[in-house]
């Protein structure tokens, strides 16, 4: 081998030990940043992971706020539906009749409020009915008495199956509309009733 051939083989041998001298940092420095890259990647995951977590817990911490609302919803609403049942309790009107005596085809009968005023907005009719109804007044306050009169339509048809029938509509101090429906059978036998004793002087 001549000296110029050695003398290139050295040269190449140099180039060859310099490469390999130069990949190998560079080796290093992808492998470092490999994993530098994958332990970002771990940090992103975990950073996901928690932000999951925590996504999970505001998402229970609202729902369970929001069924505390709707518990204090229900429980207002029952409250308020409470003190409307108490209001219309409170300023109920109770009304009932009580027939009193009998003159010829007329019939005096008491209304009573054993609760509290009305107001009497209309009287209508029932089928069958053999009476004329007069109520001649429209109100009736707490704890009173008022004289009203049955008339019979027809007082030679009137026998034990007489009925009187009608049905009230009234309203209260609130202006709420409510009804109550009377019907009498034979009124005469049941004004006798209560009255016998009293005629005939027991």
């Amino acid at each position: 081998m001549t000296k110029s051939s050695k003398n290139k083989t050295k040269i190449t041998d140099w180039i060859q030990a310099i490469a390999a001298a130069i990949s190998i940092p560079a080796a290093i420095f992808a492998f470092f940043t490999f994993f530098q890259k994958d332990e970002d990647l771990q940090r992103q995951i975990a950073s996901l992971d928690t932000i999951s977590r925590q996504s999970i817990i505001q998402t229970e911490i609202l729902k369970n706020q929001v069924d505390i609302l709707k518990e204090e919803q229900d429980f207002l609403k029952q409250q308020n539906e409470l003190s409307l049942s108490q209001r219309l309790t409170e300023i109920e009107p109770k009304l009932i009749i009580e027939l009193d005596k009998y003159n010829g085809d007329v019939i005096y009968a008491n209304l009573i409020n054993n609760g509290k005023i009305a107001k009497i907005i209309k009287i209508v009719e029932n089928k069958p009915n053999d009476f004329i109804i007069d109520i001649p007044f429209q109100y009736i306050g707490e704890g009173k008495e008022k004289q009203i009169f049955f008339q019979y339509k027809n007082a030679n048809e009137r026998n034990e199956n007489t009925l009187l029938n009608f049905t009230l509509i009234y309203e209260n101090i609130d202006k709420k509309i409510m009804e109550k429906n009377f019907k009498f059978k034979n009124v005469e036998s049941i004004i006798y009733e209560k009255n016998k004793n009293q005629w005939t002087g027991a």
